[in-house]
């Protein structure tokens, strides 16, 4: 072959190649622009060589890609559109539209597109679980698990699905579907601590605390550092009234460096319990200062602060619980009792007089407070003729099976003081 021929035999071979390289280059410099964040100028180099030739879908998708990464949500779906009037099948530039309506804010799309997506392609559980994400993520759990369920029995060895649909059964509170989910997730991934949290969090909403208890136990066994685990374990003792074994899990929480409210709180309230009183208020402090707007915290903090001799600081915290809200009936009752015992302490008789009748008038079914009254004005003020109506009106209400077994500090219960105290001052007063 002579020479002017090879040449030409060569040139010829290489064509196909330079117009491949030649086809390609676009496409490659728009993306290695993309690889190096420069969106905006990968957008405007898109859009030059779309104006050459407005059909390119692969060049629609790498416009609609650099406007989307810059923030540029409405121009990319736009791009991504046209895209598909060329080809309404193609899965990667629908799968990219999804994307962009999540990410601006328009979930219903994103939803109705991924229907699309789901449709051609049955088979591929990505497009399936992303649909089931989408409903998650605005909260329509009810959808999102008929999304799921299918997934899951087409293969029951996935601990994500297992733990979504837990989760979802979880939101939709169908405690029961949500206890089996999580416990078949379990059996797929042990020990897992989200899943076994939301386990031990189910039981104790079903008033099943022992089994709550076990789960936790039974965790720590593996994993006795977990401070979540370790706080539902102090949590679970506390509601079985073993206030010593809650104060021991919870102060394991504190010494791996956990200061959070709900552990400084239930700290408290587990010495609190335990007639701990001094040893329960810098826990209870710790917990209000957490979280300045909770009144139980603040109501705790002042009784324990008073109640170990911190009278001041008692008083205090009892008198900003009143400020914080208007608590029930019950719970102001209480709160003005305390506050009564705190001013008595003091030596403000009068003063603990006007709470204890407010206490009264808050809960009239407390009739320990009627003998108080009575108490306050015959003991502290000395005025027990005033106290006498008092005295009588307890008796009036007194329920023998319970309020019987209240004693004063010598240990004289309340009804045999007050029967004791009515004949003597009615004694007085005919003489």
């Amino acid at each position: 072959m002579s020479k002017p021929n090879f040449i030409l035999f060569i040139l010829l071979l290489l064509l196909p190649a330079i117009s491949r390289a030649q086809k390609r280059e676009p496409v490659e410099q728009v993306k290695s622009l993309m690889e190096s964040c420069q969106f905006s100028q990968a957008a405007n180099l898109a859009e030059q060589y779309l104006l050459q030739d407005s059909t390119l879908t692969d060049m629609l998708l790498l416009k609609g890609l650099a406007l989307a990464a810059g923030f540029q949500y409405r121009e990319a779906i736009a791009a991504f559109r046209k895209a598909l009037r060329s080809d309404s099948t193609n899965i990667k530039v629908l799968n990219e539209l999804v994307n962009v309506y999540r990410q601006s804010g328009d979930p219903v799309k994103a939803i109705d597109i991924g229907w699309k997506i789901a449709g051609l392609a049955p088979e591929n559980r990505y497009f399936r679980l992303q649909l089931a994400n989408l409903y998650y993520s605005v909260e329509d759990y009810r959808h999102a698990v008929q999304v799921l369920l299918p997934l899951y029995k087409s293969d029951s060895s996935s601990f994500y699905v297992a733990k979504q649909i837990g989760n979802c059964f979880n939101e939709l509170k169908r405690s029961d579907s949500a206890v089996y989910f999580y416990r078949r997730a379990l059996k797929i991934t042990p020990y897992d601590p989200l899943v076994t949290g939301k386990l031990i969090n189910l039981y104790i909403r079903q008033d099943e605390v022992a089994q709550a208890l076990y789960m936790a136990q039974v965790y720590l066994a593996q994993d006795s550092v977990s401070i979540p685990i370790l706080k539902q374990s102090g949590y679970c003792y506390y509601l079985l009234i073993d206030f010593k074994s809650s104060a021991k899990q919870l102060l394991e929480c504190t010494r791996l460096g956990d200061s959070s409210k709900f552990t400084m709180k239930y700290l408290g309230l587990s010495y609190y319990k335990q007639e701990k009183y001094d040893t329960a208020v810098p826990f209870f402090l710790t917990a209000f200062r957490s979280d300045t707007t909770d009144a139980e915290v603040c109501f705790y903090s002042g009784v324990s602060a008073y109640r170990s001799k911190k009278i001041d600081t008692g008083m205090v915290y009892l008198n900003r619980t009143l400020r914080l809200l208007m608590p029930s009936g019950k719970f102001l009752s209480s709160l003005y009792a305390e506050l009564a015992d705190a001013n008595t302490a003091i030596g403000n008789a009068d003063t603990a007089l006007l709470l204890l009748k407010k206490a009264l008038e808050a809960n009239p079914g407390n009739n320990a407070l009627r003998f108080k009254i009575a108490y306050q004005y015959d003991f502290y003020l000395w005025k027990p003729y005033e106290g006498l109506p008092y005295y009588r009106e307890f008796l009036k209400n007194l329920v023998p099976v319970t309020e019987n077994n209240v004693n004063l500090p010598q240990q004289i219960s309340y009804s045999d003081y007050t029967q004791k105290r009515i004949r003597e001052i009615s004694g007085t007063r005919k003489k």
